[in-house]
């Protein structure tokens, strides 16, 4: 089992992952990183609410759409996070979504905060 500190080890963006998006993308990564940067906390709010009203189904429909996104941009540690929520969600064992949540959003920040700096 994955525990918080071994998901606190991950770093937070793998490098390589990015520069090779970049490559590929070239003069859209930028474009591409900021719609992720937009959409991030929408789908952080989205995950709270879902959170919040103990909905399953929309805890792991949320988690596992951004898990794909998050893995998309190199965002390790964030996706990890996400794919616990995504597994909560999915065998609708809840008792600790609210304190994954709260670890969730503190890594996003971190993550939205190195992805703009890799944007620009």
């Amino acid at each position: 089992m994955i525990t918080n500190d071994n998901l606190m080890q991950l770093p937070l963006i793998d490098d390589e992952t990015l520069a090779e998006l970049q490559d590929i993308m070239e003069d859209g990564f930028a474009d591409l990183v900021n719609r992720f940067l937009d959409d991030l906390p929408v789908q952080l709010e989205y995950l709270r609410c879902a959170v919040q009203e103990k909905a399953a189904d929309d805890i792991y429909r949320v988690a596992h759409k951004l898990k794909t996104s998050c893995g998309n941009l190199g965002a390790m540690r964030l996706t990890e996070w996400v794919q616990q929520l995504e597994q909560a969600g999915r065998l609708n064992t809840l008792n600790d979504v609210a304190e994954m949540l709260e670890e969730t959003q503190a890594v996003a920040e971190q993550t939205m905060i190195m992805l703009r700096a890799q944007a620009h």
